[in-house]
């Protein structure tokens, strides 16, 4: 069995959901501590016309400390919900998909999610769905993991009973890969290199949200996305 790992990220890149189609499970880690800083846990990328387009998730800061992602909250103070939908739609309503996609983000944003975690988890099975992937999510929280680091992947894999470890590239600079393997965990690399398709407003843009490339080309846009990855 092969399982890779994730925070869960806000409406994330293609790439994203490319490494999930290529395991068995995904396991998305909402036990562990919300970034600090930046992070793409509640931002994420867009193209307007004046060109990137950040749409950013606001939270309660006031006594959050070191909360692990899935209690962080929502700050309903502003009106962000109105602020982001008139982006989407200034930005893509002309976009080939657009009629197609934009009332089921609508629907989600319209809800009142407490937690940022459940705001996520409805935007990802979305743009699953969307690519047509199976659902092998699987929050942390459920299996009772809470170990770091090199810790927890080999946790993770005990508990799904997992032999193989799917990594994105970059991972080797962060991570002990030879412990890994000597505790007998497989370790295979993955790389993704972002296609380029047709957008809207000049210039290409890579590894925006996985909302362009569907607002762009719909049903077309997964086997445009597979074509552009690489595990070894």
């Amino acid at each position: 069995m092969r399982f890779s790992y994730s925070q869960p990220y806000f409406i994330p890149f293609p790439g994203f959901f490319v490494r999930a189609s290529l395991v068995d499970s995904f396991v998305l880690l909402d036990s562990v501590q919300f970034p600090r800083g930046f992070t793409w846990v509640r931002r994420n990328r867009l193209k307007g016309k004046d060109g990137v387009l950040w749409l950013s998730v606001p939270i309660k800061r006031k006594g959050m400390g070191l909360r692990p992602i899935r209690e962080v909250e929502i700050f309903y103070g502003e009106n962000w919900i109105k602020k982001h939908l008139l982006s989407i739609k200034h930005s893509y309503l002309h976009a080939p998909y657009f009629e197609a996609l934009f009332p089921d983000v609508e629907k989600i944003y319209r809800k009142t999610h407490e937690k940022l975690l459940y705001l996520n988890l409805e935007l990802l099975h979305l743009i699953r769905e969307k690519f047509s992937f199976r659902d092998n999510f699987i929050l942390q929280s459920n299996l009772g993991v809470k170990d770091k680091k090199e810790a927890l992947l080999l946790s993770l894999a005990e508990k799904l009973g997992a032999e193989e470890l799917l990594l994105n590239r970059e991972a080797k600079a962060h991570l002990d890969l030879d412990f890994l393997k000597k505790e007998g965990l497989k370790i295979s690399l993955f790389e993704y290199r972002s296609p380029v398709y047709p957008q809207l407003w000049g210039d290409f843009i890579k590894d925006l949200s996985s909302l362009d490339i569907l607002f762009n080309l719909g049903p077309a846009a997964t086997p445009h996305i597979l074509k552009y990855q690489k595990s070894t």
